[in-house]
């Protein structure tokens, strides 16, 4: 899979968390080469991000649960996407530089202690690392 350089990418809220703890493993191959794309262009193009709270997120794209863009756990997903947005300060639509959107990941949540109360009942507890 090769990235074009895009002017924008659509991601959710909680993947900003989701991509800080990815170790190279994830729901299918396709899914991790995806997963392992997206982030090297990320941190090397800090493209803008647009929220969304959808499944038509650029991590999405290649998951399993991505049931005719509808995520098979979109309650819990839907209330990552919320909690994050919270601590952000930020609504769905938003359009913000990754690179800064990263930095808000750690400065508000991961070293805040907040990963396990916004990413409660995720099942790759990274909250746990």
């Amino acid at each position: 899979i090769v990235l074009t350089k895009l002017s924008s990418f659509n991601l959710r809220p909680h993947h900003s968390l989701c991509i800080q703890f990815f170790v190279g493993k994830g729901y299918s191959s396709d899914f991790v080469q995806n997963m392992t794309n997206v982030i090297e262009y990320l941190n090397k193009e800090n493209p803008l991000i647009t929220l969304t709270g959808s499944c038509n997120d650029v991590l999405c794209s290649k998951c399993p649960n991505n049931k005719a863009q509808l995520c098979a756990d979109n309650d819990k997903v839907a209330s990552f996407d919320n909690a994050c947005l919270k601590e952000y300060n930020l609504k769905i639509g938003d359009e913000i530089e990754w690179l800064t959107l990263k930095d808000m990941a750690k400065s508000r949540i991961i070293s805040q202690g907040k990963l396990s109360e916004v990413c409660k009942n995720c099942q790759w507890k990274c909250y746990d690392i």
